[in-house]
């Protein structure tokens, strides 16, 4: 995907394509699908990390990079958590039975 988007750049004009593709109705969906992807998951992403500059780096990968920043990150992300509650939240889940329940239905650790 990056020697595709590298070539793609030096090969033609991003001004001049993008307005080529965005003529045709295939080109619009087609756009539409990318960016609203990339928003969708990069607001995951911004959620998921707790740190701004590693948001920002992932955001401009997105946009640049697209799918492949995406699939690179959820590969990354596989590899650092245990469960799939980490997957998805950042958050390092409590193993079954560490807390004790209270009446009302709480939680509270031993």
């Amino acid at each position: 995907m990056a020697f595709a988007v590298v070539l793609g750049l030096l090969s033609g004009g991003f001004g001049e394509e993008g307005s080529a593709i965005w003529a045709l109705a295939w080109g619009k969906v087609t756009l539409i699908d990318l960016y609203v992807g990339i928003v969708f998951f990069g607001l995951w992403v911004s959620v998921r990390e707790s740190r701004p500059p590693v948001v920002g780096i992932w955001w401009i990968a997105l946009i640049v990079l697209g799918n492949l920043a995406a699939a690179l990150y959820l590969v990354l992300v596989s590899f650092r958590s245990s469960t799939l509650h980490e997957v998805l939240t950042g958050e390092r889940s409590r193993p079954l039975g560490t807390g004790v329940p209270e009446p009302g239905g709480h939680v509270h650790d031993r």
